[in-house]
């Protein structure tokens, strides 16, 4: 056994900037919170934040396959599994796992698979039930040879890019559904005469 703190080459957390100050929000950098790790690979944040958000607050950036899991969160957030498909900042309640290229698949799917165990060293080591840096990196992960984790990581970054792909093609569809709809339900697009 080793450790995650082993196989990983940084393990931080973020900041909120303050959220009064509408300066700081509604901008052009995404920013991730912990309730977002529900989607296991992430292509989008829900909010974004200005530079003064970033220059005046504790938010830290998360680049493209990095690992975020939620350190803290209500019903079912504490411990689930994210890869970012895209660079983002990250709030307090997101632990960033950065690694090797060769080493991260590996480690990913390992934590993703043990959401359990994450809750239960939550439960029982904190006062508050949330997990932090200093856990995740004692925390125990099988020893892989270099062998087994380039075959793995081969086989899993053939796979990553069109998990990606699907997902953005995915959202551009959701998009022009969205666009379309009201149209259709308005009359102001008639597919009466399409024959399918």
């Amino acid at each position: 056994m080793t450790t995650v703190g082993n196989y990983a080459e940084r393990i931080y957390s973020g900041g909120t900037p303050m959220t009064s100050n509408a300066a700081y929000w509604n901008g052009t950098f995404g920013w991730f919170s912990s309730g977002e790790t529900r989607n296991r690979f992430v292509i989008s944040t829900e909010k974004t934040i200005t530079q003064a958000g970033i220059d005046n607050s504790s938010t830290k950036l998360a680049t493209k396959y990095d690992i975020v899991m939620a350190s803290a969160g209500q019903g079912f957030t504490r411990g689930q599994i994210s890869m970012l498909l895209i660079d983002t900042y990250v709030n307090q309640s997101v632990i960033v796992i950065k690694s090797e290229r060769n080493i991260l698949p590996y480690l990913f799917w390992n934590l993703v698979n043990r959401y359990d165990e994450l809750r239960a060293i939550s439960d029982s080591s904190s006062i508050r039930g949330s997990l932090t840096t200093k856990m995740i990196a004692a925390f125990e992960i099988p020893l892989a040879n270099e062998q087994s984790l380039q075959a793995f990581a081969d086989f899993a970054w053939s796979v990553i890019p069109q998990i990606e792909n699907n997902l953005l093609e995915n959202e551009r569809l959701t998009a022009l559904r969205d666009s379309l709809l009201p149209k259709l339900m308005s009359g102001e697009i008639d597919v009466t005469d399409i024959q399918l």
